[in-house]
């Protein structure tokens, strides 16, 4: 089933991240590749907005001062923070990434 499917990958993604450190997941090595932690939190973004919010009644998103930070480059739905610049993001924790996830995930 689709939900299982999607649950299982999450778990995995989550599972890949575990051994890192808030300092170790934020660390970009070049300009073309974004952090671990802006990977963890976009893939969750992508589901929020594009599937919760739209087709779940009531859903509230967890941060509404996220958006920006985990657009890719999807233009028709807001500003991005640029690429090259997504290591520089102290902002939010991996730890609150984490959150953001459960949140997301539990909906």
């Amino acid at each position: 089933m689709l939900t299982d499917l999607l649950r299982t990958t999450r778990a995995r993604s989550l599972a890949l991240a575990a051994p890192l450190s808030d300092e170790d997941a934020q660390l970009q090595s070049m300009p073309d590749a974004s952090p671990a932690k802006w990977h963890l939190a976009h893939t969750t973004w992508f589901f929020e907005t594009l599937v919760l919010t739209p087709y779940l009644p009531g859903y509230r998103s967890f941060d509404d001062r996220w958006p920006q930070l985990f657009n890719s480059y999807y233009e028709s739905l807001g500003p991005r923070h640029a690429r090259p610049q997504r290591g520089l993001l102290s902002r939010p924790s991996l730890a609150e990434i984490k959150a953001y996830r459960a949140h997301v995930d539990a909906a």
